[in-house]
């Protein structure tokens, strides 16, 4: 029996992103992400930042263990041949620039999600605009938009589950990439001047 994707793989995939499945929409995580973004549209500045200190404390319980085993293994190959070290940063940089480059799309929607309540949350700030019709009519766009935009992601990532994953794991990428590598003379031990005796 022939099969479509293996006599034609240049046109099945064509195919599959003009017309994804629909299943992307319909999923957990898309209707999930959509509520967390219409809880940090309503939520205060404070709960905000109490929100995604939550996202950042579940993405590093799932994502810490391994960054600690991958800094374990990088340390014992570095230490037995100093020179991989270069190589090996070199290559995880220019796997970060392809990745980089690779999912602009999904960096766009982590944007739109993070940076527009923030908008709102400074334009309530500044208009006093408190009423919940008010709050409501100020959630609204974002949220269709932010639907409309995902589902254009998913032509190019057709999981939604990994799109979700990269929007709410952003705040603990960012963290990460701001604390110092490595501490240098982290404690300085003060010397005492000698005193000539008279």
């Amino acid at each position: 029996m022939p099969n479509f994707q293996q006599d034609f793989p240049n046109a099945a995939r064509y195919l599959k992103q003009r017309y994804p499945d629909k299943e992307a929409v319909s999923s957990f995580w898309h209707w999930a992400t959509l509520a967390l973004f219409a809880i940090l549209c309503i939520a205060t500045i404070k709960q905000q930042l109490l929100l995604i200190g939550a996202l950042i404390l579940v993405a590093a319980l799932l994502k810490g263990p391994g960054i600690l085993l991958f800094g374990a293994l990088y340390s014992f190959l570095v230490s037995l041949f100093p020179p991989i070290g270069i190589v090996l940063s070199a290559l995880f940089f220019l796997f970060n620039l392809r990745l980089l480059t690779k999912s602009w799309r999904v960096n766009l929607v982590t944007s739109l999600f993070y940076l527009y309540p923030l908008g709102l949350s400074l334009l309530r700030y500044f208009t006093h605009w408190d009423a919940s019709w008010q709050i409501g009519l100020e959630l609204l766009p974002g949220l269709l938009l932010l639907h409309f935009v995902m589902m254009q992601v998913y032509y190019f990532h057709p999981s939604a589950r990994q799109v979700a994953w990269t929007v709410l794991a952003t705040p603990f990428e960012l963290i990460s990439l701001v604390l110092p590598k490595r501490f240098k003379k982290p404690f300085r031990t003060t010397s005492v001047p000698n005193r000539p005796k008279r």
